[in-house]
């Protein structure tokens, strides 16, 4: 049997899980046919004060939160609801956000949050849709015509419009960015899958790889990868391109494949690029 899906959406104090707190916790269980089975729903009182920004967005208030549970027994209740990791498979829109919140606050509590894979939806709609104006969203909502289900910025409207972009992009078949929730303040995870390239890192080995998009066309091009990171919502994986001589910036969905080149004889590589030449971003 397929594990049931879980779109869920997290409000918070601010943006910074290693500081910020989890306010607000929404998800809708749902099976690959996008049936409805459960909701969870749950408001929390938090032990930091709530960013003017972060205000903005959901418009929550202390006065709302003052009599609201606090987050260890929120996440308990949540933890009973999800059910086995193996039964369900998370979505997130901007996943890697919701995972270090939910890594931070089992951290502050001594314990660490089960290994769940949470699928980002941010990183499947930069794929199957790559000409959008931009992928918020209230954009993707706007864009596929996905109705006014969660119009507001709260938690549980969020989840829903979640559920219904996986639907229309045809989430199963994806590709997939997947993350595990994770301590910020011990750990930069790469995404799940990647640990053959955070290998090839650490070693200094040059992979070779299948890049969709970019100037430089489908064909293979070899890379000395430097670092994955993270910005703005997008996973992105540094490296020095030895086609062009350069260093470039790739994103990781659009990386189709690679293969690391471990019995080759790689080209020396710059620490910068040749000099005169810019950073460019592939």
């Amino acid at each position: 049997m397929r594990p049931y899906y879980v779109a869920f959406d997290l409000e918070t104090t601010g943006l910074f899980a290693a500081s910020d707190r989890i306010i607000e916790i929404g998800a809708v269980k749902f099976e690959p046919s996008g049936l409805e089975v459960s909701r969870f729903e749950s408001l929390v009182r938090p032990d930091w004060p709530i960013s003017p920004g972060a205000n903005r967005v959901h418009g929550l208030e202390a006065a709302d939160l003052r009599d609201a549970p606090p987050i260890g027994l929120v996440l308990a209740a949540f933890l009973e609801w999800l059910g086995p990791t193996d039964g369900v498979v998370l979505l997130a829109h901007h996943a890697r956000f919701d995972a270090s919140f939910l890594g931070a606050e089992a951290a502050r509590h001594g314990w660490v949050f089960p290994a769940f894979t949470i699928v980002d939806t941010l990183a499947l709609a930069r794929f199957r849709l790559p000409r959008a104006f931009n992928h918020k969203l209230n954009t993707l909502v706007g864009l596929l015509g996905l109705g006014e289900e969660g119009h507001d910025h709260r938690a549980m409207g969020d989840c829903l419009r979640v559920r219904g972009l996986w639907l229309a992009l045809d989430g199963e078949n994806g590709p997939r960015m997947e993350y595990r929730p994770f301590d910020p303040a011990t750990e930069e995870p790469a995404p799940l899958g990647w640990e053959s390239m955070v290998e090839a890192i650490a070693r200094g080995h040059a992979v070779s790889m299948r890049y969709r998009g970019g100037s430089r066309g489908p064909e293979p091009r070899t890379i000395t990868p430097r670092r994955i990171y993270h910005q703005g919502g997008t996973a992105y994986l540094a490296a020095y391109c030895h086609l062009g001589g350069f260093e470039k910036v790739f994103r990781l969905e659009r990386i189709e494949c690679f293969e690391l080149k471990v019995n080759t004889q790689a080209e020396p590589v710059p620490t910068k690029g040749p000099a005169g030449r810019k950073r460019r971003s592939g």
